[in-house]
């Protein structure tokens, strides 16, 4: 008797959790045929990191800061506590510091402060920029006297470098980033260094040589050392015909003594892009390339520049045996 109720209530019991029991051999076989998923992490955002290169250099030299981790950050960058522009590219947030020819030797404090508004993470980076001591050489110059001696007039030299000036003064974004920079000349040598101080036929002018010669011959091609857009194709008395071109965040690049200008005003042109034919337009005494990079309003060491990009290869260079008729005046 007491077996057939036991019995009985078992059967009770399976009776009452028979729903059940079919719902969870439903999930047992639904796990049993359909394969696990892994599981899928948050995306998380990249980390901030802070380029400065190079942090020692010569008198007329640049370098930049160079900031990515996503977009938008919060970015500030200033060098002996004054505040330097800083400019998205595309890549990263990027901002220059450049010394002129005659900048003081020293230790610059320069301090980047980054913050992703996103996760919250902020990286304080600081160096310390050295300016080393040095003396560019100095250059007597003796260019034929078929040359105007108005091309000597210090007042005019003036008023060409303040109309230059008024040119690198605007500053503007071009996406992306533009980097690297290429010979502009691939293939010549280097006949005059930039930096030299230089005496012009006995005294009549004094200033230093702010870019740097390449042996070219007449119509031989000139190349844009970098993608950007054309602000200036047109004569200058000193320079010549001369193309300039704004890579943007007050970054330029000059092409002086040139015969022919194949881009005009507001065109945009590629790295390595032909632009013009060599020439002996201007205060020159024969056909070579005149060119400048110039950061900041500063005409820098272009030669400097170009060896930031990694596998660089640097002209030959024949300063030693050129003559003045491969300088620019």
């Amino acid at each position: 008797m007491a077996r057939t109720s036991k019995l009985s209530e078992n059967f009770f019991i399976m009776k009452r959790f028979r729903p059940v029991l079919w719902v969870m051999a439903a999930l047992v076989a639904v796990l049993l045929v359909v394969p696990a998923q892994p599981a899928k992490a948050a995306p998380i955002a990249p980390g901030i990191s802070i380029t400065i290169t190079p942090t020692n250099l010569l008198p007329g030299q640049a370098g930049y800061v160079f900031v990515t981790g996503g977009h938008p950050l919060n970015v500030s960058v200033t060098l002996d506590g004054q505040p330097m522009d800083v400019f998205w590219t595309g890549e990263g947030y990027l901002a220059l510091y450049a010394f002129h020819h005659d900048a003081q030797s020293g230790e610059y404090e320069l301090a980047v402060d980054a913050t992703d508004p996103r996760t919250g993470q902020r990286l304080i980076q600081y160096a310390t920029i050295v300016v080393q001591s040095y003396s560019y050489l100095n250059e007597e110059l003796y260019l034929d006297s078929r040359l105007s001696e108005r091309l000597y007039d210090p007042v005019l030299n003036a008023q060409e470098t303040a109309r230059l000036q008024d040119i690198y003064a605007a500053r503007t974004q071009i996406n992306p980033w533009g980097w690297p920079f290429v010979n502009p000349a691939p293939g010549a040598p280097i006949t005059s260094q930039y930096g030299a101080n230089r005496s012009y036929n006995g005294g009549l002018l004094e200033s230093y040589h702010s870019g740097t010669d390449f042996r070219r011959y007449n119509g031989e091609e000139i190349l844009a050392t970098a993608a950007g857009r054309v602000v200036s194709a047109e004569f200058f008395e000193i320079r010549g015909n001369v193309v300039i071109i704004d890579h943007g965040y007050g970054i330029y690049s000059l092409y002086a003594h040139l015969s022919e200008m194949y881009v005009e005003k507001g065109d945009i042109v590629s790295g390595g892009q032909l632009i013009a034919g060599a020439g002996g337009t201007g205060r020159a005494m024969g056909p070579h390339l005149h060119f400048e990079i110039i950061v900041n309003g500063c005409p820098i060491d272009a030669m400097k520049w170009l060896e930031l990009m990694p596998g660089y290869v640097e002209p030959l260079d024949l300063t030693d045996v050129s003559d003045d008729s491969e300088k620019s005046g």
